[in-house]
């Protein structure tokens, strides 16, 4: 798993595609509640970093699933934790997981891995972010 910078928009983006792959298929509802939250526009990154977030996802869940010699990706507690430390700010938390809940919730079923996802961020970010975490401009 590659690094992103602390309270980077790569960061974000990392975790709000998680938020829609977890549960092993993108809903078109999905996208729309992304855009609809805006938060993509108040970090200023377009579609095509969007996108290149996505892959760089995938290409990560999909070299460690080979490596551990699986043909299914499971994200494990220590992987899902360092998504979710690379966002650190807690106002950029607020709206991270409010984008989240929106994307989880858009096709109007939550899978289980969904459930799991947003239950661990909700409890990680729940206790204060440690000090010097400012979001960067």
């Amino acid at each position: 798993m590659r690094f992103c910078a602390l309270n980077s928009p790569d960061a974000v983006c990392r975790l709000l595609a998680l938020s829609m792959i977890v549960d092993g298929h993108l809903a078109p509802s999905e996208m729309k509640a992304l855009h609809h939250s805006a938060i993509l526009d108040r970090l200023g990154v377009d579609a095509d970093r969007f996108d290149d977030a996505v892959v760089a996802l995938c290409d990560d869940l999909l070299a460690g699933a080979r490596r551990h010699g699986r043909e299914d990706i499971e994200i494990d507690n220590a992987t899902l934790d360092r998504l979710l430390d690379d966002v650190a700010d807690p106002l950029l938390r607020m709206h991270v997981l409010k984008a989240m809940l929106d994307i989880v919730h858009a096709d109007r079923q939550i899978d289980s891995r969904e459930h799991l996802l947003l239950q661990r961020a909700q409890r990680k970010w729940s206790t204060p972010a440690p000090a010097g975490a400012l979001m960067e401009e």
